[in-house]
């Protein structure tokens, strides 16, 4: 009969507990922690990286569980030493023991391991020290060392559960991915039957539309079948709030974050519907502004993670990543990598909004092709339209000089002429509902783009309507298409229901503000598109107005939801979604630091640049002394701006002053509204943090 310390019930205790140290140390909490270090530069989300962890994490648990707990006597106690030997070295090293090797092992640096021949002694007496503590527990307290291990078990996996648990909480609002990509796939592909083709240009007011007229005094004849409605309201401004609202029919209103709300307005949205009716629904634009709902619904997205195999690459670079981070010293340089695999299974195939080269495809291409493998389709194309930086030519292809507004007009409806001419002969033309708008327009606060629509079935004349319009009217108008049963949509009206006796109350969600007060201003309005002063302001969303301390190696953004902007105090203006532009002759951050090393000698900078606008002198002062001056250039869109902060010039209180000193920028421009200043660059994220 076996004694009471040898039966299996008190094996699989000491067992249980040994194993769960290195499950979760090495298993669950290394990954989670090393996605949440690196999840800039990780496609996948956390919640893929969260799955394969637990996963992996039951399955290794109980397979170690059996290894330790079966086995008798010396190789029970021999095995549950070991395991619990690499589960503290481990913990040691990935999280206190680590040097930064002069690289980060992410971005395929060589390390030159000679180097650290110092360090590598050191770390392997560590380890020598970790292997053999549990052995010499159970030497020397033969009565207490199955107590011992257990109890510094449970004890490190709390503590790393607490740490890990904060982390996540820290962190929870910025763990969100997009882990799928509007493709081109089928971008010039039509239904041999009936089609639904949107143009939503970007930035095109319904003014500009005279300049068309004048530069194709044959516009009717070209647009034969079309009505212009001159009297169109937008979902908002710009490209950020009023594309995905016009695609949707739902305005964002800041009460969630954005990325939330991108994802929630396609919840159930127009595109499933008609996807249900069996449409072939193409949607081309920014993925960034399509929700992963969509990927049910849209026959050109591409989702990573449903690719065969992406499970399988994540957790293998991951774990791989994992076991170089968590290797003793001499074992790294056989773990080395880089994570460049992580992209293998991104496309290659991404849409992105780029007229010359969307237009020069589409002559390739010879124009449309058409199948009959669906009876309906829907393409939408967004497109730049008049948005700057102008650089379309007359003849729809990009100038390396730049060009002008009316260039990129003018080369905008050359391409749309030369699409709509291409139906025409195909025969497509009467059987399709053609729609050329904008998600926004270019004058006053961007309310009224242009709106010309051909209904199905009609090829003659060329009328003009005053009827009020809305781009929340899209979504119903796309679904009327198929059903008559659309009022859940949008406004729930489609804009074929509506002539110049309508009234109506629209809404317009207007993007502005500048440094930490950005806010989104709802306008209400009964009168004409046209006439700005006549919109009501009906209410203020702001963002969070709070500042916070900023914890050193957080990284932050300058997007719509704007952590970032909390800091500026005088210079940065509205975002405009994915980035914020420093303009005029100053610009300054004043950020509260929480704590900050007392060793550390230096703070460290990053701040990512979306776009370069203006070739010029920065001087950058820390808490007014200057500590770097540079002439922005093309290559900052790269490289990005870094640079160091002397510890010294910290105040006291820990609040570090940046200011952004453009000298070539006239002080004039202070008396000018933020709109009105010159941009130098846009900032994307920011980033401090000591070595």
């Amino acid at each position: 009969m076996e004694n009471n310390k040898e039966t299996l019930k008190h094996r699989l205790l000491l067992g249980a507990c040994v194993s769960l140290f290195f499950v979760f140390t090495f298993v669950l909490y290394a990954p989670l922690k090393l996605y949440i270090e690196n999840k800039d530069v990780l496609w996948f989300d956390f919640q893929s990286t969260l799955i394969v962890a637990l996963v992996s994490s039951v399955v290794v648990f109980a397979l170690m569980l059996l290894i330790t707990s079966l086995p008798k006597k010396v190789i029970h106690t021999g095995l549950c030493c070991l395991v619990f030997a690499i589960a503290l070295g481990l913990f040691l090293q990935g999280n206190f023991l680590n040097t930064d090797y002069g690289s980060s092992v992410l971005d395929g640096s060589e390390i030159a391991w000679k180097d650290y021949t110092t360090y590598g002694a050191i770390n392997s007496a560590v380890w020598a020290a970790c292997i053999a503590m549990p052995f010499a527990f159970w030497m020397v307290f033969r009565e207490q060392w199955r107590k011992i291990l257990i109890f510094s078990s449970l004890l490190l996996v709390v503590v790393q559960a607490i740490i890990l648990g904060a982390t996540l909480l820290q962190n929870s609002n910025n763990l969100h991915k997009i882990t799928y990509e509007v493709t081109r796939d089928g971008i010039y592909e039509l239904s041999e039957d009936e089609n639904t083709i949107v143009f939503l240009l970007d930035s095109f007011d319904d003014e500009y539309f005279d300049k068309v007229k004048k530069d194709f005094p044959d516009y009717k004849e070209r647009l034969s079948g079309f009505t212009e409605y001159s009297n169109t309201l937008a979902t908002g401004s710009d490209t950020a709030v009023a594309l995905p609202s016009a695609l949707t029919g739902e305005a964002y209103t800041k009460d969630k974050q954005y990325s939330e709300y991108i994802d929630s307005s396609w919840n159930n949205s127009v595109y499933k519907l008609l996807h249900d009716k069996g449409v072939d629904t193409r949607i081309f634009a920014k993925t960034a502004y399509v929700g992963v709902d969509a990927t049910e619904d849209l026959d050109n997205i591409v989702d990573y993670m449903d690719t065969s195999g992406a499970y399988t690459t994540m957790a293998g670079t991951m774990y791989k990543y994992a076991a170089y981070t968590y290797a003793p010293h001499y074992l790294k340089e056989y773990l080395w990598m880089d994570l460049d695999t992580i992209s293998t299974y991104k496309s290659k195939n991404a849409y992105s909004v780029n007229d010359a080269q969307f237009y020069s495809d589409y002559v390739r291409s010879q124009g449309f092709t058409y199948t009959d493998d669906y009876k309906k389709s829907l393409r939408v194309y967004n497109l730049n339209g008049a948005s700057k930086p102008y650089v379309l030519t007359r003849s729809t292809i990009k100038s390396i000089n730049g060009s002008s507004l009316n260039d990129q007009i003018y080369g905008s409806f050359n391409c749309l002429f030369s699409m709509i001419e291409d139906l025409k002969q195909s025969g497509a033309y009467e059987n399709a509902t053609i729609i050329i708008t904008a998600s926004s327009g270019n004058k006053d606060l961007h309310q009224n783009p242009l709106m010309l629509i051909k209904e199905k079935g009609v090829t003659e004349g060329f009328e003009k309507s005053d009827a009020p319009v809305s781009l929340f009217d899209l979504a119903p108008t796309l679904a009327s298409t198929v059903t008559k049963n659309y009022s859940t949509y949008g406004t729930g009206v489609s804009i074929f229901d509506m002539d110049e006796k309508t009234e109506r109350t629209r809404d317009y969600y207007y993007n502005t503000g500048d440094n930490s007060n950005t806010r989104i201003e709802h306008y209400s309005t009964e009168s004409s598109a046209a006439d700005a002063e006549k919109m009501l302001l009906v209410d203020n969303y702001y963002s969070s107005t709070s500042v916070s301390k900023y914890k050193l190696g957080t990284s932050l953004t300058f997007a719509m939801d704007a952590t970032a902007n909390m800091y500026c105090t005088e210079g940065f203006s509205s975002t405009d979604g994915w980035k914020t532009y420093l303009a005029g002759p100053q610009s300054e951050m004043v950020i509260p630091i929480s704590s900050i090393p007392d060793d550390a000698e230096d703070i460290h900078v990053f701040m990512g640049v979306g776009s370069v606008d203006k070739y010029t002198q920065v001087i950058i002062y820390a808490n007014e002394k200057p500590i770097y001056s540079q002439r922005i250039t093309k290559s900052l869109k790269n490289e990005g701006l870094n640079f160091t902060v002397p510890n010294p010039l910290i105040k006291d209180d820990n609040i570090l002053s940046l200011k952004f000193v453009f000298p070539e920028i006239s002080s004039e421009e202070f008396e000018l509204t933020q709109d009105k200043r010159t941009k130098t660059f846009s900032a994307e994220t920011f980033k401090m943090y000591t070595q």
